[in-house]
């Protein structure tokens, strides 16, 4: 009876612990050095290519679970606002990207997510005298990939988003390195830096849009 008992407290402790490192949250936040190149216009009215770089946030949050077939979920809030180096240009784009995914790896080496994103694109476009709202939805593929080092707290990180339909492309990707500062804690942080680069090659309502927005980004994560 005591073999049973301790047999059972062992596996209730094993089956515990690996509850725990499948049930996740994550957060963070990231700062984005970011400048245009490229062209961005309305109707007939004629193109403007030059932007000064300016910096941009991202606020996200990662919540993963062990229960099978049900999609871990992401939801990410990016907002960039883009000054022309001419009189009241400007180019404001807020996306909200609501994800869900499935992990196909998750090791202290490997971990490799794939899934879909729902994104909703809201922008503005100055010019001078012109001042057009625009918006809609984005379903896009995802796809997030990390390699640690082991005994070591650092990790590189990718993740892409992307669609391509009847010649119209958006792609958000980044590339970085995550430095954990307290690794094995209930609540971890790391720093994250790396570069980022949306593709934009699409007409939404009145705006055609064919520029790319890039830049370095550093970031704070927090994941228990």
């Amino acid at each position: 009876m005591k073999k049973q008992l301790l047999a059972l407290t062992l596996l209730t402790g094993l089956s515990n612990n690996v509850t725990a490192d499948m049930l996740g949250t994550y957060f963070g936040a990231d700062v984005w050095q970011s400048g245009v190149d490229g062209s961005m216009q309305i109707d007939s009215h004629s193109a403007v290519t030059s932007y000064e770089d300016t910096y941009n946030y991202r606020i996200y949050a990662k919540f993963e679970h062990p229960i099978p077939l049900i999609p871990n979920a992401a939801l990410s809030f990016s907002n960039i606002d883009v000054e022309g180096k001419g009189t009241n240009q400007n180019i404001s784009l807020k996306t909200v990207d609501f994800t869900l995914y499935y992990e196909f790896l998750d090791n202290d080496l490997v971990s490799l997510d794939a899934g879909i994103t729902w994104s909703q694109l809201n922008g503005t476009f100055q010019d001078g005298s012109t001042d057009v709202s625009f918006k809609g939805p984005l379903p896009m593929g995802y796809a997030y990939g990390e390699v640690g080092l082991p005994m070591f707290p650092l990790k590189a990180f990718a993740m892409v988003n992307a669609i391509g339909i009847t010649g119209d492309v958006y792609g958000d990707a980044e590339i970085g390195l995550a430095f954990m500062l307290n690794p094995g804690y209930v609540l971890d942080w790391s720093l994250r830096a790396g570069y980022r680069i949306q593709q934009l090659d699409f007409k939404v309502d009145d705006v055609k849009a064919d520029a790319t927005i890039d830049g370095v980004f550093v970031g704070l994560e927090g994941h228990f």
